[in-house]
């Protein structure tokens, strides 16, 4: 499972039914050509299977599957995580802490601390990424009538933001991003461009 391949709910629970079926794919992704010790490189490793964590055979360092991700040193179980991941990135509103209680059989608590941390490592994740092939970029305001305001428009506090969407090989629309700016000047543009797409100015 990637970020960009799309699955079924069927295929996803028979793929990351159980807890060995979430390490081994966690292994893949940050392993993909087998253990590697971040430490010192070194390529063997034991397995310390009541921890879950494989030690270096040279620096003895250890290290965990989930380490550097929203999953490292949790208490719930990964199937859990996994199926949180899956949900949020399904569902258009997000799915809420709420549902993820009912749907995981977590606390309150857990369900929102899962959920801040997911979003925020999507968030960081759609940061890093940059728009290619053809990308339309517009401006657009957002707001309404300030306190006073009347129903002609006077008084309004709009924010000018800046929407840049890449378009699919088929046509469709992929990838959005917006961004609140000061102004809507050229050099504005210009800087947004730069940092949220692969296009030269």
């Amino acid at each position: 499972m990637t970020s960009q391949e799309p699955i079924s709910l069927l295929e996803f629970q028979a793929r990351f039914g159980n807890e060995d079926a979430c390490r081994e794919h966690l292994f893949q992704l940050r392993w993909p050509e087998g253990f590697r010790c971040p430490r010192c490189g070194n390529n063997q490793a034991y397995v310390i299977k009541a921890r879950h964590l494989y030690q270096c055979m040279v620096c003895k360092h250890q290290v965990s599957v989930t380490a550097g991700t929203v999953m490292h040193k949790t208490r719930t179980p990964l199937v859990a995580w996994f199926w949180a991941i899956y949900l949020i990135a399904h569902d258009k509103r997000g799915s809420s802490a709420l549902s993820l209680k009912k749907a995981l059989g977590v606390s309150y608590k857990t369900a929102w601390t899962m959920a801040h941390k997911i979003r925020k490592a999507m968030a960081d994740r759609d940061s890093q990424y940059k728009l290619a092939g053809l990308v339309k970029i517009d401006d657009a305001y957002f707001g309404g009538p300030s306190e006073g305001g009347d129903k002609a428009g006077r008084g309004t506090e709009k924010t000018p933001v800046v929407v840049a969407i890449s378009s699919e090989e088929n046509g469709q629309p992929g990838f959005v991003k917006m961004e609140v700016v000061e102004s809507l000047d050229r050099e504005t543009v210009d800087i947004f461009q730069a940092h949220h797409s692969c296009l030269e100015n």
